[in-house]
């Protein structure tokens, strides 16, 4: 019969535990022992055990309560089945970490007013502007639905009721409106931090018992009574439709469930085999309208190599390209994780089913649970940081801190980042007590192992501290990298590959939702002809048919949008996917409630289709929120200077004046701040002119003043000279970066 624990929970005085048998038996009755280094070197008895069906319920003595966050080992043994098993079950062991009983338990919220209920009282020694004070507002996170933060005015905690007040000024709260309230930092009596295991965040939606004329009665206001009303006249007025759904299997599911029976196509059963094997081969999902991916895939994975006149191709597994059909898969941080925890479980499991106990005390029993557990809790590691669209954080967390002994919750990369406990000899967790339980140390309080004798009994050590250093090193890249990972966090960057997974899975959300919407409006008798013609007058966009928005949305999603994210890359998002999809975003939250809104149907403002609408709207936003992260905007086109050079002078030939000439020097390639200056040449005799000495001509230049990259305007005072001759000057200009240019003869004063 194949007997386990699916689930542990423990709190400071008490631990459940669950068992599965597949429904062939249940447990009557067993023994438990409870192990917490921490608190006792020797087993922890409980008070008082009770099963019912294959629940079991340990209460713990108060004279040994457990510590919240330590790492403890569950052991069961002497275990009785009904009916009575022909072979006695093996004994069972799982380990669990032990957490806070500091919740919240209630929310709730008027126009003005905001009371948080808590499961035990809070520490109100510290003063009320303290960091851990429960009467410090700042430690009360306030958020609408999609809006920003809420800053309470001030917060009162009542031990009495063990509860606080936050109270707020008027218009910041609205009737009805969904609020997300989280606390942080606040302690019981005993020291222990609300969120160590215990929920620290409760939803309220702000109600008021004045509005709308007073309560409508069993704590109802009038509104939500006739919210109750309308839904229920919904239901009787319009009939409840159904239909037959069939979803496609999950990534990891078995087939759909249907409520009829549906022939399979003959070769369909082939052709799904033949899917999956190239899927396998290539690290790529099949999608024939894709002939470059699939090309590129194909290059990917086979290496052609020419061996005496022949070609030969050889196959290189993709163990971490797993794509979807955006192309998207596990790159960036997580291919980095992943390839680093297959090659660790490639190298410990070898290792860790080859250590063998040097004490001579070690119960076999433990000896073969705690090498079981570890085994499990790595492969649980390196199978979830593989998942495609990324690990769940809070998983990877807890086995790590189960495995290791981490303190949780990890804190990543950073200021105040998890430090990893990396000697082997101090680690705790499952490796800890396997260490421990095996003695496989090598010192302990700095003493030598005693049971370590000979050179095969080194190596065993040496095993187990490779094991250690395997898992730890994993452990701090998954520090520095976790925060790839946290989901629903703003303005946080990632990585190309893995976000295509989610926007992937977003997009067939919204096409089943849109659909979803359309079976809601045929329900209330608002058909497909009737869609074509039903004129939504939005606020502030232009008015749209509603079948019309309808397959905007589902065609952009089905079509559009996955193909520009493969074709058009990061740059697509910002340029196109993300403005449409905001377009989308206005154009579905003013059709809940359009200005022609009384014009249209009555079944269109029911609760059936309000709330269908509703949905398309938030998943439209999910989206949005997926895509951002991944944007890139279009790369600025490089200036390239224009070469320096002047080209001509305008007037080219001055007399000398008394006045000061402006000459007009154009080219190209000035800069602001350049300088002019004259180089003056031989004079030269007109034709017919003078054949005499020429006197010289005094030529000074002032300026120059920029005007474009093109135009300069210089001033030139002109005195003396011999009538009959020409006074030519080369004009030369000097930019700031060193570069100049010159005009030979370019200017050629005439006396």
């Amino acid at each position: 019969m194949d007997l386990k624990i699916t689930d542990c929970q423990a709190t400071p005085s008490s631990i459940t535990l669950v068992f599965s048998t597949n429904g062939m038996a249940s447990v009557t009755s067993a023994s438990f022992t409870v192990f917490d280094p921490a608190v006792s070197s020797a087993p922890i008895q409980p008070s008082n055990a009770s099963i019912t069906g294959n629940l079991a319920k340990l209460a713990l003595s108060p004279l040994t309560p457990l510590n919240v966050g330590d790492q403890i080992l569950v052991s069961v043994t002497g275990i009785v089945l009904s009916p009575v098993s022909p072979e006695p079950p093996t004994p069972l062991a799982i380990g669990t970490v032990v957490k806070s009983l500091l919740q919240i338990v209630n929310g709730v919220a008027t126009p003005t007013l905001v009371v948080i209920y808590f499961s035990e009282n809070l520490n109100t020694s510290t003063p009320p502007g303290a960091s851990t004070s429960p009467s410090n507002a700042s430690n009360y996170t306030i958020q609408s639905a999609g809006g920003p933060l809420l800053n309470p005015a001030s917060a009162v905690y009542d031990d009495s009721i063990q509860a606080t007040f936050l109270q707020f000024g008027p218009n910041i709260l609205q009737w009805g409106q969904e609020l997300t309230i989280t606390v942080n930092n606040v302690t019981d009596v005993n020291g222990t931090p609300i969120g160590n295991g215990g929920s620290n965040t409760v939803y309220a939606r702000v109600g008021s018992h004045d509005r709308d004329g007073g309560s409508g009665g069993d704590g109802l206001s009038r509104r939500e009574t006739k919210e109750v009303t309308e839904s229920v006249e919904d239901a009787v007025a319009y009939p409840v439709l159904t239909e037959q759904v069939s979803f496609s299997p999950s990534s990891g599911g078995g087939a759909p469930t249907t409520g009829a029976l549906t022939p399979v196509p003959a070769g369909a059963a082939l052709a799904t085999s033949a899917a999956k094997a190239v899927t396998d081969v290539l690290g790529w999902k099949a999608n024939s309208s894709d002939p470059k991916g699939f090309i590129g895939a194909l290059t990917q994975a086979f290496t052609l190599t020419e061996v005496e006149g022949h070609v030969e191709a050889t196959w290189n597994p993709r163990t971490y390209a797993v794509q979807t059909d955006l192309g998207g898969g596990i790159s960036g941080a997580q291919a980095v994780l992943y390839s680093r925890a297959k090659n660790a479980l490639d190298q410990c499991l070898p290792l860790l089913n080859g250590l063998y106990p040097l004490d001579p005390d070690a119960d076999p029993e433990y000896v073969k649970a705690l090498r079981e557990m570890a085994t499990s809790q790595i492969n649980a590691i390196v199978t979830e940081l593989g998942t495609v669209g990324g690990p769940s954080v809070l998983r990877v967390n807890t086995y790590f801190g189960i495995l290791l002994g981490t303190t949780q919750p990890i804190t990543f990369s950073g200021p105040g980042a998890t430090v990893p406990q990396f000697d082997p000899d101090q680690i705790q967790g499952t490796l800890g007590e396997l260490r421990d339980t095996f003695g496989i140390y090598f010192q302990k309080a700095s003493q030598n192992n005693p049971y370590s004798n000979s050179i095969q009994d080194e190596q065993n050590i040496t095993n187990f501290r490779v094991i250690s250093d395997y898992m730890t090193s994993l452990l701090q890249s998954w520090i520095s990298n976790g925060q790839f990972f946290v989901l629903g966090t703003q303005n946080q960057p990632a990585f190309f590959g893995t976000q295509l997974v989610l926007i992937s899975r977003q997009f067939s959300v919204i096409a089943e939702t849109v659909n979803e919407l359309r079976f809601a409006l045929d329900s209330v008798f608002i058909g497909p002809s009737e869609r074509q013609t039903l004129l939504l007058q939005l606020a502030t966009n232009p008015a749209i048919f509603l079948e019309d928005m309808l397959q905007q949305v589902e065609a952009f999603v089905s079509d559009e949008g996955p193909g520009l994210l493969q074709n058009g890359g990061r740059i697509s998002v910002t340029n196109n996917v993300l403005p449409v999809m905001k377009s989308f975003f206005g154009m579905v939250r003013e059709a809940r409630r359009p200005v022609n809104v009384r014009q249209l149907p009555d079944g269109y403002r029911t609760v059936r289709v309000q709330r269908a609408i509703d949905d398309l709207r938030d998943q439209i936003s999910e989206l949005i929120n997926l895509v951002q992260p991944i944007g890139q905007q279009l790369p600025a086109a490089v200036q390239v200077p224009e070469p320096i050079q002047v080209l001509f002078v305008t007037p080219n030939n001055p007399v000398p004046s008394s006045t000061p000439v402006t000459l007009t020097i154009a080219g190209t390639g000035f800069e602001e701040g350049a300088t002019c200056s004259l180089a003056g040449l031989p004079p030269q005799p007109k034709s017919g002119g003078s054949q005499g000495t020429p006197s010289p001509v005094t030529v000074r230049v002032s300026g120059p003043q920029f005007a474009t990259e093109n135009l300069l305007f210089a001033q030139v005072s002109i005195a003396g000279g011999t009538a009959g001759f020409v006074y030519p000057y080369t004009v030369i200009v000097n930019n700031p970066d060193g570069t100049s240019a010159s005009l030979r003869a370019g200017l050629a004063v005439t006396p």
